[in-house]
C-alpha cells in the first residue's frame, strides 16, 4: 500500500530545489565572513561558481514554478546568492581608470608562476620563459632540480636570488637588470622564505616581494597564510617608492586576507577590469579559480596583464606589464 503527499504539499523535487536554493544563499553569504572562521572564507574563493549555479538554478526554478508559492522560497534564496556574487565579481570587469603614465615609458615585464616542484616537463617551462624575456620572474614551488635547472637561464637572467626547499616553498626571483638589493626574508613567522630584491627601471627603483603562502586547509594553516600576507602588507605600506608583489597567495580576490593585503598594503589587482584570470588547477577544467595575483601600488600603471600558456604545471603563469611610478 502506498501512501501520496497531502494536496498541496511540495513535491520531492520542489523540496530538494528550495534546500539546494538555501545552501547557495547560505555559501554566497558565508564567502563575506571569512574573518570569522577558516571555513567560512573557502567559501569566497568559488563565487564565479556560485554564480553560475545561481542562474542555472533560477531558470529552472522559474520554468517549473514561475511566481507561484511553490517556487517563492528558493526564488529569494536564489536572488541573494545572484545578486551576491555578482557583486562580489563586478570590480573584475568594471572599467578601471590607469594612472597617467610618461607616453615613452617602457613598461617593466613580471612573469609570475609556480612551476610546480613535481613537474617534469622543464623544457616547456624554460622554453616559455626565454619567449617571454620578462624583466623580472618570480618563481615558486622551487625544488633543488627546478634550482639546477634555471641555471639554463643564466645568460637571459645573469641575477638570480634562489632558495630551493625540499618541500613546496622553494622561491626563486630571476632578473635581467642586476638587483640593488636581494635578500630571503620570512614575513609573519611562518619559516617560509619570501623574496625581496630592488631593481632600478627607467631610473625608478622599484621594490618587487616573491611569496607564496601556506594553502589555507585547516585553521593554523589558515591563520599562517593569513599572517603572512598582513606582514606583507605592512612591509610594503613602510616601503619607500613603488612596489610590486607577486606569486602564488593561495588567497582568490573575494577572501578577506587578500582584501586587507590590498588596504594594508596600498595595493591594487592588475587584473582589476581585466576579467577573472583562473590560474588554478591548470590540470583540471574546473573548478579553476584565480589565485596567483601581481599586485603593485597605486600610482603604478598597468598596461597589459594575462594569464600565460600551459607550461606543464598545475598553474597557469600570470603575465604583468606595469609602469613602476610614485605612490598616489
Amino acid at each position: 500500500m502506498t501512501t501520496s503527499a497531502p494536496a498541496g504539499a511540495p513535491s520531492r523535487a520542489t523540496r530538494r530545489l528550495a534546500l539546494l536554493a538555501t545552501g547557495l544563499a547560505l555559501l554566497t553569504l558565508a564567502g563575506w565572513c571569512g574573518a570569522w572562521h577558516w571555513t567560512l572564507d573557502l567559501a569566497s574563493h568559488f563565487r564565479c561558481y556560485w554564480l553560475l549555479f545561481a542562474v542555472l538554478m533560477l531558470a529552472e526554478t522559474l520554468r517549473r514554478h514561475g511566481v507561484r508559492p511553490a517556487g517563492r522560497w528558493p526564488i529569494a534564496c536564489l536572488t541573494v546568492a545572484l545578486v551576491g556574487n555578482a557583486w562580489a565579481i563586478a570590480p573584475c570587469y568594471l572599467p578601471v581608470v590607469e594612472p597617467a603614465a610618461p607616453p615613452a615609458a617602457r613598461p617593466l615585464a613580471i612573469v609570475a608562476l609556480n612551476v610546480w616542484a613535481r613537474n617534469r616537463r622543464t623544457e616547456r617551462t624554460l622554453a616559455y620563459l626565454r619567449e617571454q624575456a620578462a624583466d623580472v620572474v618570480v618563481l615558486l614551488e622551487v625544488s633543488a632540480a627546478w634550482g639546477a635547472t634555471l641555471e639554463e637561464l643564466a645568460d637571459l637572467y645573469p641575477h638570480r636570488l634562489v632558495e630551493p626547499r625540499s618541500d613546496n616553498f622553494g622561491i626563486a626571483l630571476l632578473s635581467r637588470t642586476p638587483l640593488l638589493e636581494g635578500r630571503v626574508v620570512e614575513f609573519g613567522g611562518t619559516g617560509l622564505p619570501n623574496v625581496v630584491a630592488r631593481v632600478r627601471h627607467e631610473g625608478t627603483e622599484v621594490t618587487i616581494v616573491g611569496s607564496h603562502p601556506v594553502p589555507p586547509g585547516g585553521g593554523r594553516r589558515a591563520r599562517a597564510r593569513d599572517a603572512q600576507l598582513t606582514a606583507i602588507g605592512g612591509f610594503v605600506a613602510a616601503a619607500p617608492g613603488p612596489c610590486i608583489v607577486a606569486g602564488d597567495l593561495n588567497a582568490t580576490p573575494w577572501s578577506h586576507a587578500f582584501r586587507r593585503l590590498l588596504a594594508d598594503g596600498g595595493l591594487r589587482d592588475t587584473a582589476a577590469g581585466r576579467g577573472v584570470q583562473a590560474t588554478w588547477m591548470a590540470r583540471l577544467w574546473a573548478p579553476r579559480i584565480p589565485i596567483d595575483h601581481v599586485l603593485v601600488t597605486r600610482g603604478t600603471a598597468v598596461v597589459r596583464r594575462a594569464v600565460g600558456r600551459d607550461v606543464g604545471s598545475d598553474h597557469f603563469p600570470i603575465e604583468a606589464e606595469v609602469v613602476p611610478q610614485a605612490r598616489e
